[in-house]
């Protein structure tokens, strides 16, 4: 079994006073010109080293890492796959204590990358120096205003920040589904590309989060999972204070061969996996898509306190559609319709007009008003036999105005039972997606997602309860 040093303090790495970008370049288009000009706003000592520009974007160019100033927290490496080892090898001998490596062509290539691979590992076991990648897209920390990424992700929607810390083995997955999913909002406290793993991978970033304060659910897409009972240890004492979600790639047959094309490493045998998520309180997904949506919903939802779910809509059909998706069991996770009491029944009715249908499935019709909204959300808040809240929230109908995210948000911010919105408003339905999400409301383009956030909720309600943690 090998060994892994103990986890590093990350916080020079995830917000570096001084950053250096070895291959910064004045030339259009060269990634290390796209990341230097990134890491302009962020408002940090910056020095680009490049043996042969005097200066690049207002910055005095440094010739060679040999040259750089003492007290550099993070070097950013943007050259080929072996100039970017005797980058390393010089950043380490300079003292610099985080590296990220940009270039692919490592163990992923075969015999010759797997050698200059070693080359980083012993860097890193001998000197010291922490290494994210090689083959890594970086980090991206919105509250920091700290972004390495040189391709399209999604920064300006996510750059409000929030409680998501997403580490992905793979840039291209990560990268993607966090620009999909900040189409409907989405909460990014940190992203990581792991990249190849040579030295810092998901355990070291598993523990860093696990206890950073701004961090309420922790999110991973990862096709090997190194020193995996550690990994599982750790994950235990995290998911007793906040939820961590794993999409496992390689669990087919086809899959796991992929994943060792892909990596260089055997992706681990699914059942067993499985198993263990199970035991140790890992939220397990299945695609990027519920990675996401998992994580948007655990990050700001309450762990529910039982499965019994309370809809309300003002189109019948959709009421139809949610009930049969919350009886229909799926993923091992149970939910039911709740049976409303008399007195909420009667409080709906009371608010409503004649020929709105005041059982679960609440149908207000599309006569309905936000002050009919508020009203029943109020009775079904009320109601002890109701656990979960899903709003179908419409601006179609002629008496509904924007005013309707304010009634279900304050309603939401001031209850402790979760309420879980879907909207669907032909081309603007992520814009209404976006601004819930920007008054504290979890919502999703789709019943069967916004019932499937349900089973999020109620998962991590068993999952607290079975490691005998408070809820």
């Amino acid at each position: 079994m090998s060994m892994k040093p103990p986890s590093a303090d990350l916080k020079r790495l995830l917000d570096p006073k001084a950053i250096a970008v070895v291959g910064a370049s004045n030339r259009e288009g060269n990634i290390g010109r796209i990341i230097f000009e990134r890491l302009v706003s962020s408002l940090r000592k910056l020095y680009p080293v490049h043996p042969r520009e005097a200066s690049i974007l207002g910055h005095a160019a440094i010739s060679d890492v040999a040259a750089l100033p003492d007290g550099i927290d993070l070097a950013v490496v943007a050259t080929g796959a072996a100039a970017s080892v005797d980058a390393v090898e010089a950043c380490a001998a300079r003292g610099i204590p985080f590296v990220i490596i940009v270039a692919g062509g490592f163990s992923e290539t075969g015999s010759r990358g797997e050698i200059l691979e070693q080359r980083l590992k012993a860097v890193a076991k001998d000197t010291g120096c922490r290494i994210l990648g090689p083959n890594s897209l970086g980090i991206f920390v919105p509250r920091e205003r700290l972004d390495t990424i040189f391709v399209e992700h999604g920064d300006k929607a996510l750059g409000r920040g929030g409680g998501v810390a997403f580490v992905t083995q793979s840039g291209s997955v990560g990268v993607e589904a966090l620009g999909l999913a900040s189409n409907i909002g989405f909460g990014l406290r940190a992203f990581v590309g792991l990249g190849n793993k040579c030295d810092l991978d998901e355990l070291d970033f598993l523990n860093y989060f696990g206890n950073d304060r701004d961090t309420s659910c922790l999110a991973f897409y990862l096709e090997d999972i190194a020193h995996g009972r550690r990994f599982l240890e750790s994950a235990r004492a995290v998911t007793q204070r906040k939820a961590v979600i794993v999409l496992k790639a390689g669990r087919t047959p086809t899959g796991a061969r992929a994943v060792s094309s892909h990596t260089g490493r055997l992706a681990g045998m699914d059942a067993v996996i499985g198993g263990a998520f199970r035991q140790y309180g890992v939220q397990r997904v299945v695609d990027d898509e519920e990675l996401c949506d998992a994580a948007k919903c655990l990050a700001l939802l309450p762990p529910a306190r039982g499965n019994r779910v309370a809809v309300l809509t003002p189109a019948g059909g959709f009421g139809v559609m949610c009930a049969d998706y919350v009886e229909v069991d799926q993923r091992g996770i149970p939910l039911a319709m709740a049976r409303l009491s008399s007195r909420t029944v009667e409080r709906i009715r009371a608010a409503t007009l004649p020929y709105a249908a005041c059982e679960n499935p609440v149908d207000l019709t599309a006569s309905a008003d936000d002050a009919m909204f508020g009203a029943s959300l109020d009775a079904l808040l009320a109601d002890d036999g109701v656990d979960i809240i899903i709003c179908t929230a419409f601006f179609a109908p002629p008496a509904i105005s924007d005013d309707l995210i304010e009634t279900v948000a304050v309603r939401a911010r001031q209850n402790a039972k979760p309420i879980i919105t879907f909207t669907q408003y032909g081309p603007f339905t992520d814009l209404y997606l976006r601004r819930f999400h920007d008054e504290g409301v979890v919502g999703f383009p789709s019943i069967s997602r916004a019932v499937r956030a349900a089973r999020f909720i109620v998962e991590r309600a068993r999952i607290l309860a079975s490691l005998g943690a408070p809820s």
